[in-house]
């Protein structure tokens, strides 16, 4: 079940955005964080395009990349080695796991990620060059569709070159899980 931490956000209004836990406080009166409402979802790491200047969304950004200590060993070790090996974090592909929320965000042709199974790859690389056009990447992308099939039809080579941009795996959301 998914519960709402107070500090994130104080309610979910019908229209399916969070609104901002800080509209009581003075910074509305003088629109200093530059936001009157957060579209993310309380339950999961997602973030609203203002994470830079909504509070609670930076609170989140800053609690999924600093390290936690009850991580388990596996992962710490997980994360040591690939820092050890030169790979970034971020890019390491078999520790990042997003929900739907986060996915439904790159779906534009500056960010279009595409999911395949339950495998998310960036397809931006390919938007402006890919033979069917930019449309045909952009309405499956964000997760708007499952492109395994579309995958099926290119070739061996092609779906290959696909693995250098996996940006990782698809994970419920709590809120969607609880439902």
């Amino acid at each position: 079940m998914c519960t709402i931490n107070m500090a994130i956000a104080t309610s979910i209004p019908k229209s399916g955005s969070v609104e901002c836990c800080y509209s009581a406080g003075p910074c509305h009166e003088h629109n200093f964080h530059n936001h009157a409402q957060c579209d993310a979802c309380p339950c999961c790491r997602d973030t609203c395009d203002n994470a830079n200047s909504c509070i609670p969304c930076q609170k989140k950004r800053n609690a999924t990349t600093m390290p936690r200590m009850h991580e388990s060993s596996s992962n710490l070790l997980a994360l040591l080695s690939s820092i050890c090996s030169g790979e970034s974090p971020e890019n390491n592909n078999a520790q990042n796991t997003y929900t739907m929320c986060q996915l439904k965000r790159h779906n534009h042709a500056e960010s279009a990620w595409i999911l395949v199974g339950d495998t998310i790859y960036d397809a931006t690389p390919y938007i402006r060059s890919h033979p069917g056009g930019t449309e045909t990447i952009l309405r499956k992308s964000g997760g708007a569709a499952d492109c395994t099939e579309d995958m099926r039809f290119h070739s061996g080579r092609a779906q290959r070159e696909w693995r250098k941009f996996k940006v990782g795996t698809l994970v419920a959301c709590p809120r969607q899980s609880s439902s």
